[in-house]
């Protein structure tokens, strides 16, 4: 029956809800094929899908599914018992996806979706790392689409705690894009997760697409998190997906409220999205429900019945001691610095220098070394200044500065400016 359901993605185009409204309408998938390509009943159709129509076969949709097999990529249709249950349950819920890795668990686990900017400060790559990681120790599996920014940060936090992640394409599951983002994919797979699509195997992206992709990332789960959101953010057509879907909304606090990176989910927390400060927010409102999938699967935590993790009595004294001695330690390097600056001494350096001179610039893209000399010659430079003087992609940039904000070495400025940190 597969071959059907890629016959007429083929026919349709992705994301075209006429596909289920056909499959509906005559009853199953192979009476569409029979009723449009046997007996030529395009009543329903576009000019332009009489014309993929007219190109479209069945033994095309089969050669597609051999090379599938080949490349390891397998196909789910939308009656297949592995299609993601909560997907299926959305509006133009894709006929079919194609995939790497394994979707079993994702109809009975806590899944959330985490969104956000893809130039994300240095401050939302904190939360959103301390968020998702807690999360994902508990056993939430996150949801993302794979671009830079918030989305790598969100799929990155569960690699690094060997938890299960889903990473949704917003390209064919054949195509590298975003450049590079193979191994990561790669180690996905390893850890039990998947990337999907529902675009043909190398289908390149296109902008347009990237609004109907956003359905899937917000049905696959639960609930979505905003992490950063400026007015005109993707993120933002995410968040609403949810909406419409009954899904659960949570918004992190503007990080600052005149900063026009962060006011995109003001809206939404005066309409009554959850406030989102720390991972409990995320475990409390799903806990009752989800008791046995909430588990701690990792020792520090410990599961209460008021819905509360906490540090264990050692680990809390062991926190205690390490703030301690770093609070010491930071105290005595303050105190040096002022002295020198108090002093006139021409050792005196911006904080982004100093965290230069450690940053290992030499095994890295020369792309950070580019932006560093630019941002240190010139002071504080807008995004698409840097982008332009540096060469360096709009793609690609967003992760470079990240980099070197979560580093220490530069400081992002509201009105999307970068200068050297203080």
């Amino acid at each position: 029956m597969t071959e059907y359901y890629l016959w007429l993605l083929k026919v349709m185009g992705a994301a075209n809800p006429k596909s289920l409204q056909l499959i509906q309408h005559y009853g199953s998938v192979k009476n569409v094929y029979e009723a449009i390509a046997g007996d030529r009943e395009t009543k329903f159709l576009s000019q332009t899908e009489v014309k993929r129509l007219n190109s479209s076969t069945l033994e095309n949709a089969q050669r597609i599914m051999r090379e599938c097999e080949k490349s390891g990529i397998k196909i789910v249709t939308l009656n297949d018992e592995d299609y993601p249950y909560r997907l299926q349950n959305i509006y133009n819920p894709p006929i079919l996806l194609f995939y790497k890795g394994s979707l079993k668990g994702l109809n009975d686990e806590v899944c959330v979706t985490g969104v956000g900017a893809r130039g994300a400060t240095a401050y939302t790559a904190k939360v959103t790392r301390r968020t998702c990681m807690d999360l994902a120790k508990l056993g939430t599996v996150l949801v993302s689409g794979m671009a830079v920014g918030v989305d790598h940060l969100v799929h990155q936090s569960a690699i690094e705690v060997n938890a299960k992640t889903i990473g949704v394409l917003a390209c064919g599951i054949g195509i590298d894009y975003p450049k590079g983002s193979i191994p990561t994919r790669e180690r996905i797979y390893e850890l039990g997760g998947a990337c999907i699509s529902e675009l043909m195997p190398y289908s390149q992206t296109s902008k347009t697409y990237f609004h109907a992709r956003n359905r899937i990332l917000s049905g696959l789960s639960l609930g979505t998190i905003v992490f950063q959101a400026g007015m005109k953010s993707g993120s933002l057509i995410t968040a609403e997906h949810a909406l419409q879907q009954g899904r659960d909304l949570f918004c992190v606090p503007p990080h600052d409220l005149f900063d026009p990176d962060y006011c995109g989910v003001v809206k939404y927390l005066r309409d009554g999205a959850i406030p989102l400060f720390n991972y409990l927010d995320v475990v409390n409102y799903y806990y009752s429900a989800y008791t046995d999938k909430l588990n701690a699967i990792n020792e520090k935590y410990t599961v209460y019945p008021e819905n509360h993790f906490i540090f264990s009595k050692k680990e809390n004294e062991q926190a205690k001691e390490n703030s301690h001695s770093k609070s010491a330690s930071e105290s005595e390097k303050t105190r040096t610095r002022l002295a020198e600056e108090l002093n006139g001494s021409e050792e005196s350096k911006l904080s982004g220098e100093i965290k230069a001179e450690e940053f290992d610039f030499e095994n890295k893209e020369p792309e950070y070394k580019l932006i560093y000399d630019f941002l240190a010659e010139n002071g504080r430079q807008q995004l698409e200044s840097i982008t332009d003087s540096c060469g360096i992609s709009p793609d690609d940039i967003s992760l470079y500065l990240l980099e070197l904000e979560m580093a220490g070495i530069i400081t992002s400025k509201p009105g999307a400016n970068y200068e050297i940190s203080e």
